[in-house]
């Protein structure tokens, strides 16, 4: 186990262009799942750990709470947000992850290893499948099998809910400017779209890095002109955000456009590398209070 949290540290910190890793994971069924690399912050002995029932949160996926590292972490139960249902399900090793302003447990079976993913290999699956963000093929043990990356950020959701209580006039003021949105997540989507749609902004999402690339590409130069903000996340297949960014400030009539990333990755050392790369702003995914403040700050700017 130590050589693979090794492995962590060192490929979590390397950011290579159409690649992914992905920690693939097995739970009690047969199949693969797989989750980012970068949200992954240890693997721990399950046993090592005494769990501590849920009796507050309204939540069946919340089993309960551990101790790591001096601090109470909640443990959410993926076999039952995925509809596994076994009459004794086993669990060896608890992945802990961090994302947005959470840390939390996920009790699974086993670790399979760290798979270095292209982008084009990362599939969408059909819109029904909300809980995946997107499926590939891997080999293990020689075989080609399906990894189903999960949509965590979803899990978190349906597990807390999220706050977008904000005001219904946010922009009085008139503008044509456009915000352009590169997210894969759906749930990252519905939100964004909440939010968005309360702020009365001509706004359009796309589902990937490409996606947005295509768009914008596909734009007369006075078509560009209108755009006042793009907003984009990091991890997504085809095309991720570092590309995205990294087209909108090397091509000459969209350099001037502010782009701002909104990324569940909230550490210090991804906002120093976007704003390098000439960010304007990082959001750790997704606040949607300081979503509306990035939004005064570039879209009203002129």
């Amino acid at each position: 186990m130590s050589a693979t949290l090794k492995n962590i540290e060192k490929t979590s910190k390397t950011h290579l262009n159409n690649i992914m890793q992905i920690a693939v994971f097995s739970l009690n069924d047969k199949n693969h799942y797989g989750i980012n690399v970068s949200k992954i912050r240890s693997f721990e002995d399950y046993k090592r750990y005494k769990l501590t029932r849920n009796n507050t949160v309204n939540s069946e996926l919340l089993d309960g709470y551990i101790e790591y590292q001096h601090k109470i972490i909640p443990v959410l139960n993926i076999e039952k947000w995925l509809g596994i249902k076994r009459d004794e399900n086993e669990y060896y090793i608890y992945l802990v992850c961090e994302f947005n302003k959470y840390t939390v447990a996920f009790p699974i079976k086993s670790i399979d290893n760290i798979y270095n993913i292209e982008t084009s290999n990362l599939q969408k699956p059909d819109a029904y499948f909300s809980v995946i963000t997107y499926n590939t093929v891997i080999e293990i043990n020689g075989i080609d099998e399906t990894c189903l990356v999960l949509d965590v950020e979803r899990l978190l959701h349906d597990t807390f809910g999220e706050d977008i209580s904000i005001g219904e006039e946010l922009f009085p003021e008139i503008t044509r400017k456009e915000v352009l949105v590169a997210e894969d997540s759906r749930i990252a989507q519905e939100i964004v779209n909440e939010i968005l749609k309360k702020t009365h902004l001509k706004f359009t999402i796309f589902g990937d890095g490409k996606e947005i690339i295509d768009h914008i590409e596909s734009l007369k130069d006075e078509e560009i002109e209108n755009i006042g903000l793009i907003v984009s996340d990091l991890e997504m297949p085809r095309k991720d955000g570092y590309q995205v960014l990294k087209y909108i400030k090397e091509t000459p009539r969209t350099k001037h456009i502010p782009v701002v990333i909104n990324s569940s990755m909230s550490n210090k050392g991804v906002d120093t590398k976007t704003k390098s790369m000439g960010a304007s702003g990082f959001i750790a995914k997704t606040d949607p209070e300081k979503f509306v403040e990035m939004l005064g700050k570039y879209i009203l700017r002129d």
